[in-house]
Formats: structure tokens, C-alpha cells, sequence
């Protein structure tokens, strides 16, 4: 499984785009969220109108999704023909053709490849082209879902917005890598996690790599000290940035 970052900011920062991140194992491609800033990053790395299988949405908040209308455009552009699949909530068809619509009214219906979507039920599994799919409801001021993939060798939470929940920390439990959100320095903003609480994840689920992400913009540049301290005396804690690749075999 292998594992890059297109985005690691939130909404609003203007040095990091919005969090985004690649997974490619041996059958598929996954791209989680797909913000305002994502597209352009996404197609750094892509010049194959068939590079990609599969979307997931965490959440409806504009920095994890609407990035998508400027995506299925360019694939288009590209020539692409061969389906795309969206996963997430049990309304991400509703909300993606009217996030299309509105971007570029009637593109729809001019669309060469086929889209479609699989609803994903907590306490389910998924399982799609050799991945293990299951999700969980986290703590946000929308309904935001936590998912952890599994390749059959490796596993990996990724947590979209929010601070974990009961459900979400089941799904953590033990995996590889977790990528989670750390908002904040402490837990200081409803419906945020932070640092504190990533650190307290990754030693009460026996986590083995835990990468910091969604960070606020001034926390992440005003405490780059205290960041690097953090980091320094945390084994396995991870600060990525754009461009950044990591493998799990």
C-alpha cells in the first residue's frame, strides 16, 4: 500500500491545500477526499484519463468535496471512459450531481464515463477490487465518517473532520497508520481533534504510525518548535506535507 499526500491543510490555508490523500495497492486506486484545492495537486501526478478507480467522501464541507465537479471535468478532457466510483454516505449521488450542476449546469449529461456509488454502512464491510472497507461515525459538526482500509496486509484509518468517537477508535485499534485529524494543539474546538488527543489515540489503540493532519494554519506555523519537540519525542508521529510518500509493505 502506498500512500501519498496531494493535501494536508484545512480550508483556509493558503500554504497547504486541502487534506487529500492517494492510496494505490496492487489491484486499486483510492482517492480520499477531494477538496477546492485537490484537482489540480491530483493531476500533478496523473496524465492516464483511467489513473484512478475510486472516491471517497468523508463529509460534505466544501474542503473535502467540492473539489469534485473540477475532477470529473478534467477527465473528461482527458478522454476518460472507463467508470468511476464514488463511496461514502448514502446521499453522495445526490450531493455530487448537484455540486456538478451548479459548477457547470448540464455537464452531466455530456459525461464519456459512467459514475456510480456505493453507500458504505457503519458496522459494515465493503469490499471492493481486494479492499476492506468499513466506517464510522466521528465527532463533527457534520455527519463525518472515519474509514479504515485494509488491503489484506496492511491497515490503514483514515478520520476525514473530528475528534474520534467509541466507534471510530474500534476502527483504529491496532492499525499501521492513522491519519487523523489534529486541528489544535489540545482539544480546544468542538468537534476538532488535536495533537493531545492523537497522542492519546496512538498509545491507548496501540497504533503504529500516526500522521498529524487538517491542521490549523496558525497553529501549524506559529508552534512549529513545539511541533518538532512533539514529534521528536513520539515515535512513529508523523507531520507530512504535500508531496510526501510512505509505504507500508
Amino acid at each position: 500500500m502506498r500512500i501519498l499526500f496531494l493535501g494536508v491543510g484545512e480550508a483556509c490555508d493558503s500554504r497547504h491545500g486541502n487534506c487529500s490523500i492517494l492510496i494505490r495497492t496492487k489491484n486499486t486506486t483510492l482517492l480520499l477526499d477531494c477538496g477546492f484545492s485537490v484537482p489540480h495537486r491530483f493531476f500533478r501526478y496523473c496524465d492516464d484519463p483511467d489513473c484512478l478507480d475510486n472516491v471517497w467522501i468523508s463529509h460534505f464541507h466544501g474542503d473535502h468535496f467540492l473539489g469534485l465537479p473540477l475532477l470529473l471535468l478534467r477527465f473528461w478532457e482527458m478522454g476518460r471512459t472507463r467508470p468511476l466510483q464514488f463511496i461514502g454516505q448514502e446521499n453522495l449521488e445526490e450531493k455530487t450531481l448537484a455540486a456538478l450542476e451548479l459548477a457547470y449546469p448540464g455537464f452531466a449529461d455530456k459525461l464519456s464515463f459512467p459514475l456510480q456509488f456505493q453507500t458504505i454502512t457503519p458496522g459494515k464491510t465493503l469490499t471492493l477490487q481486494g479492499l476492506h472497507l468499513r466506517a464510522a461515525v466521528s465527532g463533527h459538526s457534520q455527519k463525518n465518517y472515519g474509514l479504515l482500509v485494509d488491503d489484506g496486509d496492511n491497515r490503514l484509518y483514515y478520520s476525514g473532520d473530528g475528534r474520534a468517537t467509541k466507534a471510530t477508535r474500534k476502527l483504529m485499534h491496532g492499525c499501521d497508520l492513522a491519519l487523523h485529524e489534529a486541528f489544535t494543539l489540545r482539544d480546544s474546538i468542538p468537534g476538532h481533534g488535536s495533537v493531545a488527543s492523537c497522542l492519546q489515540l496512538m498509545d491507548e489503540e496501540n497504533i503504529h504510525r500516526m500522521a498529524l493532519l487538517h491542521m490549523e494554519r496558525t497553529t501549524r506555523h506559529r508552534e512549529k518548535e513545539t511541533l518538532k519537540k512533539i514529534i521528536s519525542g513520539h515515535a512513529g508521529l508523523l507531520l507530512p506535507k504535500e508531496d510526501d510518500v510512505i509505504s507500508l509493505k
